[in-house]
C-alpha cells in the first residue's frame, strides 16, 4: 500500500481531472453543489467526500465515478 493516505491520493486525482478540465475550484464546487472550501480540503487531503459528493463531482467532471476509484486505486499499489 502507499504510503500516503487515501484522502491525500484522491486529492491528487481530483485537481489532477479538475486541472486537464481547465476548471477552478469554484466551477467544479458551484457544478458539485459543494463549497469551494470542501474542494479545497478534498484536494489537499484534508476531507474525503461521502458517495453521493463522489458521485456529484464526477458527474461535474464529466466522468464516471469508477474512474476517480480507479485512479486511486492504480496510486495505491
Amino acid at each position: 500500500m502507499a504510503t500516503e493516505s487515501i484522502a491525500a491520493i484522491f486529492g491528487k486525482v481530483l485537481r489532477e481531472q479538475r486541472n486537464a478540465r481547465g476548471i477552478s475550484q469554484e466551477a467544479l464546487a458551484l457544478s458539485a453543489d459543494v463549497d469551494r472550501t470542501f474542494v479545497s480540503q478534498m484536494e489537499r487531503g484534508i476531507r474525503q467526500p461521502t458517495l453521493t459528493t463522489l458521485c456529484k463531482l464526477s458527474e461535474a467532471l464529466e466522468i464516471q465515478p469508477s474512474t476517480l476509484v480507479a485512479r486511486v486505486e492504480k496510486l495505491l499499489r
